[in-house]
């Protein structure tokens, strides 16, 4: 499995014993899903990242692609399942790690489910301000690691696979 010390990426996808085991939704061959702590505006919202570091789309195998498609739509079910999310937004971004001077770009997607209404979990409101339209405003919304694992394990709870 391919490794970049410059990645910050690779040390959470490819350690055997991760820090955030707690918050790890699915763990395939080639990718693991995991719950997105520092931004929950749009609860549920997780991270699928794929393991081995590469550096673009193109470079993927076809089974990495197929392990992915997989992936994503248990994921996408567990978030309907789980809290109601009316439609579920993926983009593969990468963009931040082009503003360091050494960029080293880790294949991930970002999962955010999308809500016509607030939703109350864990004794907390969550409000997606700008339902219907592109996210074009960040607005976040960090929980504690706590709730977290809550979330987490209500996404694991609803999975189909």
């Amino acid at each position: 499995m391919r490794y970049s010390l410059d990645c910050d990426i690779c040390p959470i996808a490819q350690d055997p014993e991760p820090l955030d085991d707690g918050l790890r939704i699915i763990d395939g061959k080639y990718w693991l899903a995991s719950t997105r702590l520092n931004d929950q505006e749009y609860l549920g919202t997780a991270y699928i990242t794929l393991r081995d570091h590469k550096e673009s789309l193109a470079s993927l195998s076809k089974a990495e692609d197929d392990e992915f498609i997989t992936i994503r739509n248990a994921l996408i079910t567990a978030q309907h399942r789980a809290f109601g999310a009316q439609v579920v937004n993926i983009s593969c971004l990468m963009n931040n790690t082009f503003q360091q001077e050494i960029a080293s770009p880790h294949v991930h997607y970002h999962a955010k489910p999308r809500y016509d209404k607030p939703v109350e979990f864990a004794g907390q409101w969550f409000v997606d301000r700008q339902f219907g339209h592109y996210i074009k405003t960040k607005h976040s919304n960090p929980v504690s690691e706590q709730v977290g694992r809550l979330i987490t394990n209500r996404l694991r709870d609803e999975l189909a696979i």
